[in-house]
């Protein structure tokens, strides 16, 4: 049975998510706007990708990473060809090394799936889970190869939602104090964040601490600090999603879609549409417009649906194929 408070909260998050990479590639990284988007970018993945450990089952797991592992290589594959149609880039290898743009978030399931119960036969998972965190960014090579940074730098998060999860969103749902929880995890959060003022490369989690051009002392520090403000907000948007409006629920209950698909929309639109108005809030509130629609559009069943259906027929396929090698010569 569905969670209608969980589904509120994942229909806020892919909102942000959609309305981030709005804001991003129409408007870009400048004041105010980066304000904005530095406050969503500080939580919405942690947030999300808490929520997916929430909802890890260690059930049938090499079938899951199997599933994800062909979403992330079929829409990989999409991707390329669009953007070769659309945009005519063609870098082969780009493309075989670095998961394309939103594509990492499956490779990062891939890699959750695989670590977390590893992690879960230890005394400190979390613990070890946010070593790992702080730790990637010493490595002398390229965090961006692989998206091996970000798999690594948001791990704590899936395990925590592995971990403490449910027990956290069942003591939301019936705590009288969820709305002065959410205010003040919201307050700190954007206290920390005004403090910290960090470059956006951070926010990604994507580069290494050399990359950041940063020592190793600070590049620790400024990373745990980050983790700090992704939890505040992690705790934001679970506080208080039972209060949240009705259509976020039909969007966290098909949040694949909207994930998988807004990216071709956004890039077909940034490709058509130039902003010359110099009106922050003017293109801001188009940005809303252009979230909305894409959400309310792509939340469509039979979308996540037929997605599911043609990942899962091909699941299946491998499954049997490796069946028959493996009884056929092993």
């Amino acid at each position: 049975m569905r969670n209608p408070h969980l589904d509120k909260a994942k229909g806020l998050l892919i909102f942000l998510v959609v309305l981030g990479h709005c804001l991003e590639r129409f408007i870009g990284w400048i004041d105010p706007n980066s304000a904005l988007l530095s406050f969503i970018y500080s939580f919405h993945m942690p947030a999300f990708i808490f929520v997916s450990g929430l909802l890890f089952k260690k059930h049938k797991l090499f079938e899951k990473i199997l599933f994800f592992t062909v979403l992330a290589v079929l829409f990989q594959i999409l991707y390329f060809c669009f953007e070769s149609f659309w945009q005519h880039t063609q870098n082969w290898l780009n493309w075989v090394i670095k998961p394309y743009w939103i594509l990492w978030y499956l490779w990062g399931m891939v890699a959750w799936s695989l670590i977390t119960p590893l992690l879960m036969k230890t005394h400190y998972p979390l613990l070890i889970a946010i070593f790992a965190s702080l730790g990637i960014g010493l490595s002398p090579f390229n965090n961006y190869l692989f998206s091996i940074g970000r798999i690594f730098v948001f791990l704590p998060f899936f395990v925590a939602g592995a971990l403490y999860g449910k027990s956290f969103l069942h003591y939301m749902e019936n705590t009288k104090y969820s709305l002065w929880i959410a205010a003040a995890s919201i307050i700190i959060s954007i206290t920390l964040l005004a403090l910290l003022r960090p470059n956006p490369y951070w926010l990604y989690g994507s580069l290494s601490y050399q990359q950041l051009q940063i020592d190793a002392v600070h590049g620790v520090l400024t990373r745990l600090w980050l983790l700090m403000i992704a939890s505040c907000g992690i705790i934001a948007s679970l506080a208080y999603a039972s209060k949240f409006p009705d259509i976020l629920r039909s969007m966290g209950e098909n949040t694949l879609a909207i994930y998988l698909l807004h990216g071709f929309f956004i890039m077909i639109l940034t490709k058509l549409i130039t902003f010359s108005s110099t009106n922050w809030m003017l293109n801001l509130v188009f940005c809303l417009v252009i979230s909305i629609l894409l959400c309310v559009i792509l939340k469509a069943r039979f979308l996540s649906r037929s997605i599911q259906y043609i990942a899962m027929h091909i699941t299946q396929f491998l499954l049997k194929l490796m069946q028959y090698f493996y009884t056929r010569f092993l």
